[in-house]
């Protein structure tokens, strides 16, 4: 079981659009696919400078130029049971775009 990324033609753009991030993108994929995080502790176990903000997590790429902000949905086991887990990235955004709050669903989507 793995994590599933929705939508993963939003990374595509972001790659297109940020080439200097490309590669740090393409490895934080990577990552995130093989995975199976049950929690934000596990998130952070892989990712140490990513941060819970109000339901979001948010990924620090190149240092902090850039901001990837996902919702997560972890996977969960139950009686048994095994679900896998989902991240669905809202937005890909600059590290001063990241300061405007309206931006952080703007780009993929509406809340």
């Amino acid at each position: 079981m793995r994590v599933y990324l929705v939508t993963r033609r939003h990374l595509r753009e972001a790659m297109e659009r940020y080439r200097d991030a490309a590669d740090e993108i393409k490895a934080w994929a990577g990552v995130v696919e093989a995975v199976r995080w049950h929690n934000f502790a596990e998130v952070r176990s892989w990712f140490k400078d990513a941060d819970f903000v109000n339901g979001y997590v948010v990924f620090n790429i190149r240092r902090n130029r850039y901001r990837l902000i996902t919702v997560i949905h972890y996977a969960k086991t139950r009686q048994e049971r095994r679900t896998e887990g989902h991240v669905y990235i809202r937005s890909f955004l600059t590290h001063k775009e990241y300061d405007n709050r309206n931006n952080w669903d703007k780009r993929y989507g509406t809340k």
